[in-house]
């Protein structure tokens, strides 16, 4: 689960600015947090800011970190680090994140010149109570690195300095990467080294970062009765309308002619990288993915059935029509609900959900019970959302914790962003806060400047 994540240098960010999902002080709701033996994590989190104050930008942050990882540097990053002061251009941006696996602290980071797309350092750190071990560090600028202070294990260090060897001078790709490269002889169940496959596990499988146009769902939820029947209450109890979704064949061939042959073709290498990891984690699911145009919704859901590619599409029977609808006739509200569907649906351990601008589309009183249904699952299972939004419907205490609400605000005297939390101004448990918000007493909301 996420801990904790710090930025500095990137887009609106200057200073290191640190966001949190420890709980603070507060003591209601109690049932929401996961206590582990070193933490007592939040799984909620609401952030709000007014526009261009860096809302976005923190789930720019999140995202980057995460491609860093899987794929190195971004070829559209090079300018992203903070172009509101003149010497960020020759600083490193600095990408740090604490997360708890199997119940212990972890942090990981590294720091990056975007400009040239160059990793400059990079580091992974066990934290225990008060003891933190170094796990590996790598400086590539000097060369220098330490992973075998952790393992203690001779020949297993023998080969971590070989491999950290071969890449001591190598800024292009991050260590954690290099060692999830075709290693998995390296991860036994008993390997002390195992974390170097947990984390990497973590962020390409249990965190997702999702923008207001794009689905977070991939519709497989629909392909079996009992799932179906739940999404199908949902969509009811959340007054869309529908109240069957049914499934139907498309010819494969008619379907991908629609698109380029490049993304043809990776939709093909990732069906088949989605089989490789069932069975290496023994996962009795199908391979799919969704696939959507940006004209008329249109919608498939491609599958890797044996050496066979199916091709499926969804219709909708709504109650006081025997018509059925296509997902492009659905009103813009309710597709960007069947896009959120997955949060809660999915049973996935420890996911972490991180949504921008989650309202986009919604009534402001389907947020709301979008975010009341989603408590309700996290007092039940381990599952983590973060969200921005301006929907102040959601500042009420008696929904939320104080501790469960963020803000993006930025300095006076450099435009930059800052994060901080509601519980920093000490506001009472009855507190009418969504005023308080909208009046500007926590500082993010537009400032209007009536003299122009």
């Amino acid at each position: 689960m996420l801990l904790n994540f710090s930025v500095s240098n990137f887009c609106s960010f200057g200073e290191t600015a640190h966001f949190t999902m420890e709980a603070g002080r507060t003591r209601n709701f109690a049932e929401r947090t996961a206590r582990t033996p070193n933490a007592k994590i939040l799984k909620f989190k609401v952030v709000y800011g007014a526009n261009a104050s860096g809302k976005s930008n923190l789930v720019k942050a999140i995202d980057f970190m995460q491609r860093a990882v899987m794929h190195g540097v971004p070829s559209d990053a090079i300018s992203d680090y903070c172009r509101m002061r003149n010497e960020s251009i020759s600083e490193p941006s600095i990408f740090e994140v604490e997360v708890v696996l199997d119940e212990i602290r972890y942090v990981y980071g590294f720091k990056v010149l975007l400009s040239s797309g160059v990793f400059i350092q990079e580091w992974l750190k066990e934290k225990k109570r008060q003891k933190i071990r170094n796990v590996f560090i790598r400086d590539t600028q000097n060369g220098t690195y330490n992973v075998t202070s952790y393992a203690n294990d001779a020949m297993l260090n023998d080969r971590l300095r070989i491999y950290a060897d071969d890449v001591k001078q190598d800024g292009s790709i991050l260590f954690l990467r290099v060692m999830n490269q075709n290693k998995e002889s390296l991860y036994g169940e008993n390997s002390p080294i195992k974390i170097y496959r947990t984390l990497y596990y973590w962020f390409r499988h249990r965190l997702s970062v999702n923008y207001p146009d794009e689905p977070i769902t991939q519709y497989n939820y629909f392909f079996d009765s009992q799932g179906s029947l739940a999404a199908e209450r949902l969509l009811a109890q959340l007054d869309t309308g529908i109240s069957k979704v049914n499934v139907y064949d498309e010819p494969v061939e008619k379907v991908m002619a629609q698109f380029p042959k490049e993304f043809r073709q990776g939709i093909l290498d990732t069906l088949s990288e989605q089989r490789r990891h069932n069975e290496e984690n023994n996962i009795d699911e199908i391979s799919s993915v969704m696939v959507r145009s940006r004209e008329g919704h249109s919608m498939y859901i491609i599958e890797l059935v044996g050496e066979d590619v199916n091709c499926k599409t969804l219709k909708f029977n709504h109650k006081h029509s025997t018509s059925l609808f296509s997902l492009g006739e659905e009103s813009d509200g309710t597709i960007r609900l069947l896009d959120l569907l997955e949060v809660l649906l999915s049973t996935t351990p420890n996911m972490v959900y991180v949504i921008d601008e989650i309202s986009r589309c919604l009534h402001p009183l389907l947020t709301k019970q979008f975010v009341q249904n989603f408590l309700a699952l996290a007092a039940e299972r381990n599952v983590q959302l973060i969200a921005t939004t301006h929907e102040a419907n959601l500042m009420d205490l008696d929904l939320l914790r104080q501790d469960e609400i963020g803000f993006v605000g930025k300095r006076d005297d450099n435009g930059t962003s800052i994060l901080y939390g509601l519980e920093e101004f000490g506001a009472r448990f009855d507190k009418r806060i969504r005023k308080a918000y909208l009046e500007g007493q926590y500082n993010a909301v537009p400032k209007f400047n009536k003299d122009s």
